[in-house]
């Protein structure tokens, strides 16, 4: 066991995050006055906002509703159209023309009621946002309570002082933090129960399966079985896939062959890295073998995946 042992390399969690490569942060304060609605477009992103001053109510068509209170915090993965506005509300305005005119949400009133909240969204790498629906639950809110008393304080302090000073490294710095900053949200979020579904968080909880998802995500390569995998985990194979099946959402053998092609759409994505290394990198023996399952699962040869990824960025 001990070239293969989980306890080498960085986690299923670290490895995953990377992959998904955080970036483009976005952001803006948003301040409005009495009455007022704000309707956000479906984004392909993860939104996320803290309120700074009063109270917002979030609806969206899909029948999730809440509020937020000042200081709280709130993640959302590729959210639909929805709005946001004060008890009671006011006339829609669509968030594009408040971007271009802010004042359109401010009024003259000598003590207006004032709405004040940081809003912005991550994006992803393009070859693995997918990714992320094994992270989270549509919406991970966190009450103001845990935010200031814990270290999503103080990454959030960091982020909008990055962001609001061009420094040396800026980019850099603030790419960490994003990473670091999405981790402990997924983190609380998960502690708090609202991350708990099917899934690469969920499967972490459980010792047994989370010997198997270390070597999986450690020793991709490796031609593993779900008998190989159960006796690691010291379990009987029955159990074993039944009890992963249920954590993870998917067989073991389904999530390795998830978690390869999530490899190999990095490497063709990020470099001119050879075919052949990248087939025996996802643990597969040949490059026919690697183009074919790479065409079943996305439709296209390996090569005209690359060449699409790279005019993408290029675009």
């Amino acid at each position: 066991m001990g070239a293969l042992s989980p306890a080498d390399g960085i986690d299923p969690l670290s490895q995953l995050i990377a992959l998904l490569q955080p970036q483009a942060l976005q952001w803006r304060v948003v301040e409005a006055h009495n009455a007022w609605t704000l309707r956000f477009p479906a984004v392909n992103a993860v939104v996320f906002g803290q309120m700074l001053e009063g109270t917002l109510q979030v609806d969206r068509p899909d029948g999730l509703r809440f509020d937020l209170q000042p200081g709280d915090f709130m993640l959302m993965s590729s959210p639909p159209e929805w709005t946001g506005r004060p008890p009671g509300g006011g006339p829609a305005v669509p968030f594009q023309a408040f971007i271009d005119d802010p004042a359109i949400l401010l009024s003259r009133d000598a003590d207006p009621a004032v709405t004040r909240f940081l809003a912005g969204y991550f994006v992803f790498a393009a070859e693995n946002a997918d990714l992320l629906a094994e992270l989270m639950a549509p919406v991970i809110r966190i009450h103001a309570d845990q935010v200031t008393a814990g270290r999503l304080g103080v990454l959030l302090r960091l982020l909008g002082e990055e962001a609001g000073v061009r420094r040396p490294g800026r980019a850099l710095v603030l790419d960490r933090l994003l990473e670091i900053t999405l981790v402990e949200v997924l983190r609380q979020g998960a502690a708090r129960g609202e991350a708990v579904r099917p899934g690469l968080l969920e499967g972490l909880t459980h010792p047994q399966v989370s010997t198997a998802l270390h070597l999986i995500h450690q020793h991709a390569a490796h031609p593993w079985t779900v008998s190989e995998l159960a006796r690691r985990s010291a379990m009987s194979r029955s159990a074993f896939a039944a009890k992963f099946a249920e954590a993870v959402g998917v067989p073991p053998i389904d999530y390795l062959s998830g978690w390869r092609m999530s490899l190999a759409r990095a490497a063709l994505a990020a470099s001119n890295q050879p075919l052949p290394e990248i087939a025996e990198r996802a643990g597969y023996r040949s490059v026919s073998a690697f183009s074919t399952a790479f065409r079943r699962a996305h439709g296209c040869a390996p090569t005209a995946y690359a060449r699409r990824m790279r005019d993408e960025a290029v675009a």
